[in-house]
């Protein structure tokens, strides 16, 4: 057991020892076949789920979702509003009556807000594998890092590991983060705004199902690459190519780039860009202040340095 834990780390321990260019090559290639594999198998695995990732894709869309009317009848309590008229009876002995059926309240405010269509007959397949893929992706997420690393850190020193280990954990936090707050915050906003200007323009909000679900899995991982801003931010900094002085000299330029950025990876609503740039923004902010308090801040340094060097002279 002990030699196959130290055959196990030693995939992933440092070797300084120069590997021909067609060895280098042919782990590649095999790094990349197995990576693929790992995926076909998350994908693989994910498929009999689909139907559960799709519906937790829908959840913040089911209270504007319209309900059919099975559906009601069966999870809601009905009221029959009879007139007082004589009542006919028929010939089994049973009364017919004219009676006016009354929804409740939180069925009738929700209904009709939102039809959710296929656009094609091939087009409920397309949603199954997209879901499936992304699920599938991060399903295998661990495996992938698993194999990558395997390739990558033999040529990574101890000093140089430490340091990325903690960027990663940072950078999947912060994915995580950007993901969490699109799904909980973003995506059931912009779903109410848009639907609300929808029904102030008196149109009837008719959604091809599989195009929200595309636009839901773009927003989320908008997110989470977006979210990745203060990682490279401060690996420029810890790189001496950037201080706090220069990312405050520079903020009114980065916030426009933000919105800018905003735009390209959310789905073409004011509404959703405004809800990505404003946490991007605050990240900046962010930054700016850990490279100040962390030291890196070499402009001011810098004019001190020629103060003195002019009080000298």
């Amino acid at each position: 057991m002990l030699k196959k834990f130290k055959l196990f780390k030693g995939k992933f321990s440092y070797d300084d020892s120069e590997m021909p260019f067609l060895e280098h090559l042919e782990a590649f290639r095999k790094t990349a076949i197995r990576t693929a594999i790992a995926l076909v198998l998350g994908v693989a695995i994910c498929l009999p789920f689909a139907d559960h990732l799709i519906a937790i894709l829908r959840a913040p869309a089911d209270p504007y979702i319209e309900k059919s009317v099975d559906e009601v009848l069966r999870t809601s309590s009905l009221q029959l509003r009879i007139p007082s008229a004589a009542l006919e009876q028929d010939v089994a002995g049973y009364y017919i009556v004219d009676a006016e059926m009354l929804l409740p309240e939180s069925n009738r405010a929700t209904k009709g807000v939102i039809r959710l269509q296929f656009s094609e007959p091939s087009a409920a397949i397309k949603m199954w594998l997209t879901v499936s893929f992304f699920g599938g992706l991060l399903l295998s997420l661990p495996a992938l890092v698993f194999i990558i690393g395997s390739f990558v850190l033999p040529g990574v020193r101890s000093v140089e590991r430490k340091v990325l280990s903690r960027i990663s954990i940072f950078s999947g936090g912060l994915f995580l983060a950007g993901i969490v707050m699109g799904y909980k915050v973003t995506l059931p906003l912009a779903l109410g705004f848009m639907l609300k200007i929808g029904g102030q323009l008196g149109g009837e909000s008719i959604w091809f199902y599989n195009k929200y679900i595309s636009f839901a899995l773009q927003l989320l991982l908008g997110f989470g690459i977006a979210f990745q801003l203060p990682v490279v931010i401060l690996i420029l900094g810890k790189m001496g190519l950037v201080n706090s002085t220069q990312l405050r000299e520079k903020r009114r330029h980065v916030i426009i780039g933000l919105l800018i950025l905003a735009m390209i990876l959310t789905p073409p609503d004011v509404m959703t860009q405004m809800l990505m740039a404003a946490p991007l923004i605050f990240l900046y902010e962010f930054c700016i202040w850990f490279l100040h308090f962390s030291g890196n801040r070499a402009a001011e340094t810098n004019g001190a340095d020629e103060t003195e060097k002019l009080n000298e002279e």
